[in-house]
């Protein structure tokens, strides 16, 4: 078995390029080549890509496409490559592994004894209780060994579904090797075949690439639908709009705080068409989505983010409107650019999943998990203006602001808008949750069962209710407000991510997933870190000598 290469030339690369343009059937859905591989590097390595001298040695500036040809041809080279990711230490020293190690291969994987262990300890729960879900080191161990399982079986030759069979049918497989296709595929199999034999003797692949696209337009054609979206999905990886969506995100927030600087009206203008800039792009990618998978964008994790930042910018953008001299639209822009940029941190394969069945109802698929996600992105934007609040007129605040004793009795006016937005929030989360009873009625013959993730929606109403009860009736004040705007918020953060990633029980289940618990932790400590010099503030300000001078802000009351 030859060797593998460290690098591909130029020509090879853009020919594999080409062929990432052939259709695929994988995982319920039609798809580009190019989209099949780059899942498949994300599952194997950890990411989709990695830039030269990183990543593991086999693949190490290559593209994802290279690796799927270096599985497919130089599978049984590859299973002895340090190839497979496992970032967690903690599960490596359990099962046995190098724990300075980030990368082993499928060889040395299928061999240890304490991934099988685990694995034995899911498979023994699952005889107990069919229902049962894998504790965190089992969704671990599952993941790992899926991704040696498709290493493996694209080594043995694993035929592809790139063959169009006509409507409504399956797609056709095709093989490198002989009698592995599908009856009907013989001709794309012998082109696959054509092409291993030049890729593995570094040949130049550009006609057999030619023969295997000619091959497959030859066999059939697809339907208009799928073609639609395959081309959709080429130029949505290409395009990368979400990493658009981030950067004019973080360019209008960069203005906004030069704004307060100098030269406030141009830049705010500025600011805002970079901010509408970014909308244009959230709601390509977005719509990219729907058109591509056809349905709601709303089924997981990363899809939930978008949908959560999108909502964010848009209650900031109309509440702004209204209020021309709120801080709303900053709110806004802070929250899509901050669930843009944790939803880049999903991997791969959660981003480009299926629509589990459990989702497939439209009606409540729209209703319920619309509603709620928006509770969360208008509740995001309250704990943004809180954090704007704390960061103005108390870390920022100078002798004898707000807090004198001759200070006005009214509410600052930013105070004021984290009040209403916390309103619209809980109003939203409430009726979300309320819908979700009924669909669970629906789905599962109960309207409410303690689920943990029902019980955690219910946490954050009663958190929600507490905070607006508490200022209603002056237990909480401008500060109090504020500080409780973020905190509210880090409870939504735990019903949204912990009880999914760190939890993982329940009927939920097809939320769940695993990682981000570190950058989720540090951005809770952040949190508190920031709401604990934010208090040292606050006491000293309120030491100060009486008769400093008032400050002119807060005329609006609650």
């Amino acid at each position: 078995m030859p060797a593998l290469k460290a690098e591909s030339s130029a020509p090879t690369r853009a020919a594999l390029e080409r062929l990432g343009t052939v259709a695929i059937q994988d995982g319920g859905r039609v798809m580009p080549l190019e989209g099949y591989a780059r899942r498949l590097a994300a599952k194997v390595t950890g990411r989709e890509k990695w830039g030269a001298g990183r990543g593991p040695a086999a693949y190490s500036g290559r593209t994802p496409m290279e690796l799927l040809a270096d599985a497919m041809f130089r599978g049984q080279a590859l299973l002895h490559e340090p190839l497979v990711g496992i970032e967690n230490r903690p599960f490596k020293e359990k099962v046995g592994l190098d724990p300075q190690r980030k990368f082993f291969s499928p060889v040395e994987i299928a061999a240890c004894q304490g991934i099988n262990a685990v694995l034995g300890e899911f498979a023994t729960a699952r005889q107990h209780d069919p229902q049962a879900s894998p504790n965190k080191d089992q969704r671990m161990a599952l993941d790992i060994r899926d991704a040696v399982e498709r290493v493996a079986a694209l080594a043995s030759g694993e035929p592809l579904a790139i063959v169009p069979a006509g409507p409504d049918r399956p797609f056709l497989r095709a093989a490198a090797g002989a009698g592995r296709g599908d009856p009907g595929a013989a001709s794309v199999s012998s082109a696959v075949a054509a092409l291993g034999q030049a890729y593995t003797s570094g040949a130049d692949i550009n006609g057999a690439v030619d023969g295997v696209i000619a091959a497959v337009s030859a066999s059939g054609e697809m339907e208009p639908r799928d073609a639609r979206a395959v081309r959709l999905e080429l130029f949505y990886d290409r395009h990368q709009p979400w990493r658009q969506t981030s950067l004019l995100y973080g360019l209008s927030i960069v203005l906004f705080g030069l704004s307060r600087l100098m030269l406030r009206r141009a830049l705010v203008a500025l600011a805002i068409v970079a901010a509408l800039a970014g909308v244009a792009e959230h709601l390509l990618g977005i719509g990219l989505r729907v058109a591509i998978l056809g349905r709601a964008p709303v089924s997981n994790t990363y899809e939930a983010l978008l949908w959560m930042g999108l909502v964010g910018i848009g209650i900031g953008g109309v509440a702004q409107l209204m209020n021309r001299q709120a801080w709303y639209l900053f709110g806004g822009v802070a929250a899509a650019f901050v669930c843009g940029l944790f939803a880049g941190m999903m991997p791969l394969e959660d981003q480009t999943n299926s629509l589990p069945a459990v989702l497939r109802s439209n009606f409540w698929l729209i209703i319920h998990v619309l509603t709620i996600v928006a509770s969360y992105g208008v509740l995001a934007v309250a704990s943004v203006l809180g954090h704007v609040y704390l960061a103005k007129e108390v870390l920022l605040a100078r002798r004898g602001g707000v807090f004198t004793a001759e200070a006005p009795k009214r509410s600052a006016p930013l105070i004021v808008q984290t009040y209403r937005t916390i309103q619209v929030g809980l109003f939203l989360l409430t009726a979300g949750t309320i819908l979700g009873g009924v669909w669970a009625a629906e789905s599962w013959g109960r309207f409410w069962g303690w689920d943990p993730k029902e019980t955690w929606a219910l946490i954050s109403i009663l958190v929600y209710l507490a905070v607006l009860h508490a200022r209603h009736i002056r237990w909480l004040m401008d500060f109090g407000l504020a500080a409780a705007a973020v905190l509210g918020f880090v409870v939504i953060v735990w019903t949204f991510y912990g009880v999914n990633y760190v939890m993982a029980s329940g009927l939920h289940s097809y939320g769940f997933g695993s990682g981000g618990e570190v950058w989720v932790g540090l951005w809770a400590a952040a949190e508190l870190a920031f709401l604990s010099a934010c208090r040292v503030r606050y006491v000293a300000l309120k030491r100060r000598p009486r008769g400093g001078a008032v400050s002119p802000r807060g005329a609006a009351a609650v």
